[in-house]
């Protein structure tokens, strides 16, 4: 298998593990900077997670 697979793979389980993290932040009793970082957290992980899947099917196609 192509390295791609592997990268976006593995990005997707540290995307997802970084968007649960960052939930966790924003919906947690923490206020003020942690909040807003665990808000960021979210939106970068959503926007990440498409790329890394085009470039799995860049690299099976």
């Amino acid at each position: 298998m192509e390295p791609e697979i592997w990268i976006g793979i593995g990005g997707t389980v540290f995307a997802l593990a970084f968007l649960y993290r960052g939930w966790r932040a924003s919906r947690g009793d923490q206020a003020g900077h942690a909040a807003n970082a665990g808000r960021l957290h979210v939106v970068m992980a959503i926007v990440f997670i498409p790329f890394l899947w085009m470039a799995v099917v860049a690299a099976l196609g």
